[in-house]
């Protein structure tokens, strides 16, 4: 029973994310569209985000993750090393934008000062929060053995790449071994930190390579 009730309250975590923080990016995209400058429409989707953010990140502090050491968290550097592996393995495949990528360069090339917010500084906020954090929060609260751990991997691997629309194998693939990475960051350092930064990173760099084409 228990166990239900914490799968309905990572539910309602999960679509709060969907709908309401869709609804803030809507609101400064469609200010945009019509008419308003990116120096209105950014400072409202920040503040709207900003607060989005922190509300989420309280709720997220009300409980306890406790992650025993296993073999899938004993090496802080494993997460970084698994993360660039999969940088690199995406320049020898064929080019295969999913649909939130091409979104995200369209965005990026029309309104590059929005995208930043969005893509470097809220997404890995808001997206760590819910696929790592707050599953872990309710679901996965209680790490102490393998098994629990491998389990909130799968799980926040398969979300996040789901989360970001894959149409191939291809794009499944990659977005699995990104959300891997990130998920083994969070159990490297049994916080959001580390994988924060690392997804940060990773949208940071694919937004300059945007911003150089």
């Amino acid at each position: 029973m228990k166990t239900l009730q914490n799968i309905g309250w990572y539910s309602l975590t999960f679509l709060s994310f969907i709908m309401v923080y869709s609804f803030i990016q809507g609101v400064g995209l469609e200010a945009m569209k019509m008419g308003a400058p990116e120096y209105v429409a950014v400072p409202i989707y920040v503040l709207l985000a900003g607060i989005f953010t922190f509300v989420t990140y309280k709720w997220y502090k009300t409980g306890t993750v406790t992650i025993e050491k296993t073999a899938l968290n004993k090496y802080i550097w494993l997460p970084a090393l698994v993360w660039a592996l999969v940088i690199v393995a995406q320049f020898f495949l064929p080019n295969d934008p999913s649909v939130s990528q091409q979104m995200a360069e369209q965005l990026t090339h029309n309104q590059p000062l929005f995208s930043f917010f969005m893509v470097v500084v809220f997404a890995p906020l808001t997206e760590e929060l819910t696929f790592r954090g707050m599953l872990a929060r309710f679901v996965f609260p209680q790490q102490d053995n393998l098994k629990q751990t491998a389990l909130f991997l799968l799980a926040s691997t398969v979300i996040f790449a789901l989360v970001h629309f894959p149409t191939s194998p291809q794009q499944f693939l990659v977005y699995s071994a990104l959300g891997f990475s990130m998920g083994l960051a969070y159990i490297s350092k049994g916080g959001l930190a580390y994988s924060m930064g690392l997804h940060a990173l990773n949208n940071l760099i694919s937004f300059v390579m945007i911003m150089m084409l």
